[in-house]
């Protein structure tokens, strides 16, 4: 009796690849982002998408993106008996690795899942006639949770654009941001 189990459940995985290799879609594109963060305002950033389709409704989405993040603080210097404050900026840039589930539908999409941000950098933005940032630390990698909402519109047989809605939070310093996002991106198979 085990052995029937086994050869139904083995006919029943045949089966269901089959099916599913059928809805199978490779889709590579660019990504455009605009990030209205919580504290630091808006964040823009751009990348490499991709997109793969697993079966008729879900899939995975990742890729590889650049963001500029500007941080502002207030800092004080003080000399002799003089204080003087200052209002200073950095630009820190980040390295962003989704790696989401996605829901497909034929009315809107949805992603869910994690996103790992490397620090690649930073740049003093301050200006000219006030303090200047000669050192900066930041953690080199941060875990961020994102989930969004997009439309995909059909341009060719083979060109998708969607345009998404998408909120991030990121986990360790209770910050995140809304991001209004446009991709375009071209089928492969």
């Amino acid at each position: 009796m085990k052995k029937r189990h086994v050869l139904f459940f083995l006919i029943y995985i045949l089966l269901s690849l089959a099916v599913t290799a059928q809805t199978k879609s490779l889709q590579i594109g660019v990504k455009l982002i605009n990030e209205l963060t919580l504290y630091d305002g808006l964040a823009p950033g751009f990348g490499g998408q991709v997109v793969y389709r697993i079966g008729k409704h879900s899939g995975l989405e990742s890729g590889l993106f650049y963001q500029t993040r500007y941080q502002r603080f207030f800092t004080t210097l003080q000399i002799g008996q003089t204080v003087y404050y200052y209002n200073t900026k950095v630009a820190e840039r980040w390295l962003q690795i989704p790696i989401l589930y996605r829901f497909n539908s034929s009315f809107l999409n949805f992603v869910v899942g994690p996103q790992i941000d490397y620090f690649v950098g930073w740049k003093d933005k301050s200006g000219s006639g006030g303090a200047s940032i000669t050192s900066y630390d930041r953690s080199a990698a941060r875990l961020v949770a994102s989930d969004g909402i997009s439309k995909s519109f059909k341009l060719s047989e083979t060109i998708v654009m969607e345009p998404e809605v998408k909120f991030n939070y990121m986990i360790s310093q209770s910050d995140g941001g809304l991001q209004l996002n446009i991709s375009l991106r071209k089928s492969i198979r």
